[in-house]
């Protein structure tokens, strides 16, 4: 028997599927979005219903991409996330490189995946990904450490979740052509 509160998640338009856990280790609540559905439009409203079932905000939803991120000239990478499983297969690509991770289907865990995958193609040392968020008004904030300074690195989701989080990687990594900023770390 479903919960009510699976029942009018899974009644919100763009939503596929529900699985509620609150008991086991991967404690959380699992959305799947149809592949047509608009991910920002869908999130709010994921978000005011567990509002109102006052839920509280430990964790965020779980992002769900199946696309290309929107083509951004700047980052110089192509990056792609797709479901696989439990997981997601977190991927970028330049032109003679591609790098690939599999990790747990969380925001936290898909920027790092994203941080460890951009850092490997382009040469570099990777950053740790030690917080994400996002605001109450669509703003996503993904912090990245050296072990002495953080950057981070802010962007909205108004084109999606993939988008976003691409966006806010690239300014936490410094290669969005825009700087993260920049803070010593206590």
């Amino acid at each position: 028997m479903k919960s009510s509160l699976a029942s009018r998640l899974e009644d919100i338009p763009g939503v596929a599927s529900v699985v509620i856990d609150l008991e086991g280790f991967g404690r959380g609540i699992d959305v799947r979005l149809e592949p047509d559905a608009d991910e920002a439009v869908v999130m709010e409203k994921l978000r005011a219903l567990l509002a109102a079932y006052g839920l509280r905000r430990d964790h965020h939803p779980v992002i769900e991409a199946g696309r290309p991120a929107r083509p951004t000239a700047s980052i110089g990478v192509d990056v792609k996330i797709t479901p696989v499983g439990s997981g997601a297969r977190v991927e970028v690509a330049t032109a003679s490189v591609k790098s690939f991770r599999i990790v747990s289907a969380e925001p936290l865990s898909i920027a790092q995946g994203l941080a460890d995958t951009w850092c490997q193609v382009i040469g570099r040392v990777p950053l740790a990904i030690v917080d994400l968020t996002i605001d109450e008004d669509g703003t996503l904030v993904v912090v990245a450490s050296d072990g002495e300074r953080e950057t981070r690195g802010v962007a909205d989701i108004n084109h999606g979740w993939l988008d976003g989080l691409t966006d806010a990687v690239a300014r936490a990594l410094g290669e969005a052509g825009v700087p993260g900023e920049r803070t010593v770390a206590g």
